[in-house]
């Protein structure tokens, strides 16, 4: 099953942005496209009634992916947690980001790409 695409917001200097939530399914995981180079935020809420856990991908072909994938504890109910991404960890060689989400993961999740 094809991931669930993120639409990704880009964020101009000294202007405001609407940012678009897409809802997360944890059976079909994320993907956030972006390109080599590019540094972005990643909210993510949890509505779950117990923390769940968020887990950004390594990247299949890029330089810095020997650290691994990143995996953050989102809290409870009212967790929102912000991540600041540079594509060189995490691409993949399709050219996105990919995000899973732990068993009875419920919310949503934003990407912002920082201006460059």
């Amino acid at each position: 099953m094809p991931r669930d695409a993120v639409t990704v917001t880009p964020l101009n200097l000294n202007a405001t942005s609407a940012w678009d939530a897409t809802t997360i399914s944890v059976a079909n995981g994320a993907s956030i496209a972006t390109t080599k180079g590019t540094k972005m935020l990643v909210r993510v809420t949890n509505t779950n009634g117990t923390a769940r856990v968020v887990t950004f991908a390594a990247g299949d072909s890029t330089i810095s992916n020997g650290a691994g994938d990143l995996a953050e504890s989102i809290t409870a109910t009212t967790g929102d947690e912000l991540f600041v991404l540079d594509s060189a960890r995490f691409l993949q060689t399709d050219g996105n980001i990919n995000v899973d989400f732990a068993a009875s993961f419920a919310g949503s999740i934003y990407a912002l790409q920082l201006p460059g």
